[in-house]
């Protein structure tokens, strides 16, 4: 009988020490939640970051038309009928192949009548010379009939090699805009254009020279592209066009794809391009580096050009600054709100001039979170983003 009351203190004491343990560990737990409250953003769908003290580049965006660094628009010179057409689109073709042609009765007859009046014109000049009454003034007036007639010779000659449309560009048939029986006015000619001249990609094949000048009055009927090289040719606002400069390293990617090819800044224009009651814009032309690129002319494309590295600058996810009061802030997790002057745009970060120090922890959204930035900023496996100046929302 007295061993049961021996151990029934020992087991209160037993019970004591979990009942302990558990109030502990709720104790424990509550703390935790506590915290980690504290820690994460009071809202859902936020993340708590810190400031970061990095290097940054400053890039500008753009976007434009992709088109061949070389083209060439051809349109016959001579009217007539189609005859004949030689290629068709995507065929590969050498410099002088024929690629159509109209009917040349009429322009051989006009040769043949050319020649014959520089015979007779030949005629008459010897018949003046051997003539013992001729004068020096006639002399020189049959002299100049030959040389007219001559003249007429090699224009008529011209224009009937006219009526064979020949590539002047080793490259692809890109497009024909003509069929066999069509009647061609006559009053085109060969436009070639390279990098940085005034022609543009197939959506405007009028015959543009390169001094931009419209040859033709119509569309080119063949249109011949060298496919390795291209361009793009984008338009930049005045806000961002000082800090373009040729050279300057660019990344493209055609609208649509995952594709990223490298590019320089070939030209930068200085003459406004705006049409009544818009912004003004500038035309700009990138350099496509990559020859191992598959691209297509008239493709629509985006590209961002590094403009410059700036190092030490301090930085936030651009989803961490809030507009309180039209005012730039940032929130702590504690839940206070505090006014920054925020700088430059980097891609997803902003730059935050005052009102922070590095590593200090602030709420963020979580939809465009970077907790670091990435190295290369932008480019195959990179991010690629607009540096809009605006932060926050």
């Amino acid at each position: 009988m007295n061993e049961p009351r021996q151990r029934e203190p020992w087991s209160r004491r037993r019970v004591a020490l979990v009942a302990a343990l558990a109030l502990l560990a709720v104790a424990a737990a509550a703390v935790l939640v506590i915290w980690n409250s504290g820690r994460s953003a009071a809202e859902p769908g936020t993340q708590v970051v810190r400031a970061l003290m990095s290097d940054e580049t400053t890039t500008v965006s753009l976007a434009g038309v992709l088109a061949p660094q070389q083209q060439a628009n051809v349109s016959f010179a001579v009217p007539g009928t189609v005859r004949t057409i030689d290629v068709k689109v995507g065929d590969e073709v050498t410099v002088d192949q024929p690629l159509a042609s109209v009917e040349d009765r009429d322009l051989r007859n006009a040769l043949t009548l050319a020649e014959a009046q520089a015979t007779a014109a030949r005629a008459q000049l010897q018949t003046v010379r051997d003539s013992d009454r001729a004068t020096s003034g006639q002399i020189a007036a049959a002299r100049a009939q030959v040389e007219s007639a001559d003249a007429g010779v090699a224009q008529a000659r011209d224009r009937l090699d006219d009526a064979l449309l020949t590539s002047p560009l080793a490259g692809v048939v890109a497009a024909i805009s003509i069929e066999v029986g069509d009647q061609v006015s006559g009053t085109g000619s060969v436009a070639t254009g390279s990098l940085g001249s005034s022609l543009g990609g197939l959506s405007g094949m009028a015959g543009i020279g390169s001094t931009g000048q419209v040859s033709g009055g119509g569309a080119a009927h063949i249109v011949v592209v060298v496919p390795d090289a291209w361009k793009l040719e984008a338009k930049v606002g005045t806000a961002d066009l000082p800090l373009l400069a040729p050279g300057q390293p660019a990344i493209v990617t055609p609208t649509g794809t995952s594709q990223h090819v490298s590019a320089t800044v070939d030209t930068v224009g200085i003459v406004a391009e705006a049409a009544s009651g818009q912004a003004a814009t500038f035309p700009v032309t990138l350099k496509v580096t990559d020859a191992s690129a598959t691209l297509f002319s008239g493709a629509n494309a985006d590209a961002v050009v590094t403009t410059g590295t700036v190092t030490d600058v301090l930085t936030v996810p651009a989803e961490a600054i809030w507009i309180a009061d039209g005012r730039p802030t940032v929130r702590r997790p504690s839940g206070e709100a505090v006014e920054v002057t925020t700088g430059r745009r980097f891609g997803e970060r902003i730059e935050i001039t005052t009102g922070l120090a590095e590593g200090e922890e602030v709420v963020a959204r979580q939809s465009m979170v970077v907790t670091a930035p990435a190295r290369p900023q932008f480019g195959p496996n990179g991010t690629i983003a607009s540096p809009d100046p605006t932060p926050g929302r």
